[in-house]
């Protein structure tokens, strides 16, 4: 597969000597990489005059393993810090792979023998003698490196956590310059999720500020056919394939393997009259409560995801409005509630006229249930369903080799996945008693 680049005024081959008043990175680039003894593979040569081109303000590289993500992201960084006066922000997933780019800046220092007035370790933030600074951060702790100006955020490693809110939110605000620039980095985590709606973004003309950069390891011409062959026999299909192909379909530890081509579809207009109509719901208190319409189709054996509803720290009368909404909208049949949560069944039935009836709630036989469905196309998502899909996608194995046996990662995505089991297993093994 060739390098792919989501928009054609983007050349790969060499890097591209825009006028010194349009291009973003002001200092010639190849004087300084032959200084560092590197010559750029294809996939750094594209992200480069990606960045570099003024039409462009969000880039995205989703790219494989070894090319070089960390490093050249850091270099782009020093580069735009050897002006004066310009600050740059280099955010990774966590504290670890944040000091990693803290010690590359200093190698690059150290490489250059430049002048540095503040080194603070504690904060990891380097200002050099020209009045720049590059300071490195992390997702999980975003506040500390908002109320200031960027011309240059760059995230590392960006599908590992999701950082939709951070940038959105936090850090967006402080790209307040006409020419300041955000660069996405990493190898893809499936393809729902905020790195891969970002990355899409560079496909889309309404989007005409972004680009993007795929590129798996046939653009790098170090991997030799042994290296590439010794990591298909060490690795299941799924990491090979987001390891080194940089693939956003599948990814390792993901639970199940959705057709998103054949089986996402708009169902505002299924006439649902003479079908089953059900729902899971995954009660929370301090989690989201997530809820999901679905419809059975006794003919096709088909079920179609119509609706959802996920919402966190509501009250317990407007949980029962929403979904006393969804009752009436959709003439649900039955409702398969998480059997832990008594309370919020009694307080449903007494108060709010809404009856629920207890979910069967074996893990492993409800996602293999589910997993059943999914791999025979008989599970159809309304692409409205934001969350379901999110779950489809993102719901993931936990790693944890010192699990006793297979159990799903409590993350963001598992409520609504508890909530879409509930209903899928409850009623495929209840149903024949209605």
């Amino acid at each position: 597969m060739a390098l792919e680049i989501s928009r054609k005024d983007i050349p790969e081959g060499d890097i591209v000597d825009y006028p010194s008043e349009d291009r973003f990175i002001k200092l010639p680039i190849m004087p300084y990489m032959e200084l560092l003894g590197i010559t750029p593979i294809p996939s750094q040569v594209a992200i480069i005059n990606a960045i570099n081109n003024p039409k462009y303000r969000f880039i995205c590289g989703a790219v494989s393993r070894r090319q070089g993500k960390t490093y050249i992201s850091n270099i782009i960084g020093q580069l735009m810090a050897l002006v004066p006066n310009t600050h740059i922000l280099l955010m990774s997933p966590n504290y670890s792979l944040s000091q990693i780019s803290f010690d590359l800046q200093r190698q690059l220092i150290k490489h250059f023998d430049l002048e540095v007035t503040k080194d603070n370790a504690k904060d990891r933030v380097i200002q050099l003698s020209n009045g720049s600074t590059v300071r490195m951060g992390s997702i999980n702790q975003v506040d500390s490196c908002v109320g200031r100006s960027y011309d240059l955020i760059i995230f590392d490693e960006a599908a590992l956590v999701d950082g939709r809110d951070a940038f959105n939110i936090a850090l967006r605000p402080t790209l307040d310059k006409d020419n300041s620039k955000a660069l996405f980095i990493s190898t893809p985590r499936g393809r729902n999720n905020w790195f891969a709606d970002f990355f899409y973004r560079g496909f889309n003309d309404e989007f005409p500020e972004w680009a993007s950069v795929r590129a798996t390891y046939h653009e790098n011409p170090r991997f030799s056919e042994a290296d590439i062959d010794e990591a298909r026999k060490s690795m299941s299909s799924a990491e090979f394939s987001q390891e080194y192909m940089a693939d956003f379909n599948t990814y390792e530890g993901q639970i199940w393997a959705f057709n998103w081509e054949e089986c996402t579809a708009d169902l505002e207009e299924l006439d649902i009259s003479k079908m089953d109509v059900i729902a899971g719901l995954d009660v929370g208190y301090k989690d989201p409560t997530a809820l999901c319409v679905v419809a059975y189709d006794w003919d096709l054996e088909k079920f179609y995801v119509l609706d959802e509803y996920l919402d966190a720290e509501r009250t317990t009368e407007q949980h029962a409005r929403e979904i006393r909404g969804l009752i009436t909208k959709y003439d649900i049949d039955w409702i398969y509630i998480d059997s832990a949560a008594q309370q919020t069944r009694f307080d449903f039935a007494q108060n709010y006229d809404i009856s629920t009836i207890n979910a069967k709630k074996s893990i492993l036989d409800g996602i293999g249930e589910v997993a059943s469905l999914v791999d025979n196309d008989n599970l159809i998502v309304d692409q409205r369903c934001r969350h379901v899909l999110e779950c489809l996608d993102q719901y993931q194995w936990d790693p944890n080799p010192n699990l006793m046996k297979e159990k799903p990662k409590h993350n963001a995505y598992s409520h609504m996945a508890d909530a879409l089991r509930y209903a899928l297993y409850t009623f495929e093994t209840s149903s024949t008693t209605f």
